[in-house]
């Protein structure tokens, strides 16, 4: 294919691998009986190669879908119409730690894990807590406004979400918000990015809001002889004006 070719030439076989393996292992994401082959993979080193990409596949009409560790399960990164599928994991750092603003700024391709390591070590806490966040990453966390079970205290994705860099479908940089406590000036485009699951542009960056590590927790383990009596404890708690970080209801040993 000719826009093949093209992003070989412009970024190399090192980056743009189309290989049946490589195809194969990207045809699908945990969603469960949901697969399509992409017709080439790339895994970008910067922001500057994605830009080259998009340009381009913007050129030619390719669909790009754009993928990170490929937990969801709505479908997301699987490429139904053929296209490239762009991999994150070269962009995975954690770039700074602001402790005087109380915010990271990190690649896409950062492990939610890591960066919650990384700032609880400094004494700081990202509170959204995906059950994938050993694996999945921030980029993608950011396009599925991803939450976890510390979500009924501390909010999901998009709460913690500050500034975003992204680039759009023909290749164009968008910086988006900032390290502030009050943007309210314009169009809340960072907001519109979160949860857009790629379909608006590509995230190769993002600034998010920390807050101090709590000082101590405690868990708590109630039996219940039936549903209803958990159900009515849990709004009874809730009721009651206590939040706790999180409320699972279990129902096997």
């Amino acid at each position: 294919m000719e826009w093949i070719n093209h992003l070989q030439t412009e970024l190399g076989d090192e980056i743009v691998f189309t290989d049946a393996t490589t195809r194969l292992a990207y045809s699908f994401d945990a969603t469960p009986n949901y697969q399509a082959m992409p017709d080439a993979v790339v895994a970008p080193r910067s922001t500057e190669d994605v830009q080259t990409v998009l340009r381009l596949c913007h050129t030619h009409r390719v669909p790009v879908i754009p993928r990170g560790s490929a937990t969801n399960l709505a479908g997301g990164t699987t490429p139904l119409a053929g296209g490239l599928v762009m991999d994150f994991r070269h962009m995975d750092q954690i770039l700074e730690i602001d402790e005087k603003n109380l915010t990271v700024t990190v690649e896409p391709g950062c492990i939610t894990g890591h960066l919650i390591e990384a700032v609880e070590a400094r004494g700081l806490f990202y509170p959204p807590d995906p059950s994938s966040m050993k694996i999945s990453t921030i980029g993608g966390n950011i396009s599925e406004n991803s939450g976890g079970l510390r979500g009924l205290k501390y909010g999901v994705t998009a709460d913690y979400v500050l500034a975003l860099e992204a680039v759009l479908p023909n290749g164009e940089l968008l910086k988006t918000g900032g390290k502030l406590a009050k943007d309210v000036a314009g169009y809340d485009l960072t907001r519109l990015l979160v949860g857009s699951e790629g379909t608006l542009a590509v995230i190769t960056k993002a600034t998010l809001k920390l807050i101090p590590l709590p000082e101590t927790k405690r868990t708590m383990l109630a039996h219940f002889s039936d549903l209803d009596g958990a159900a009515r404890t849990v709004s009874r708690i809730i009721e009651s004006r206590i939040i706790p970080a999180t409320l699972e209801f279990m129902d096997k040993k």
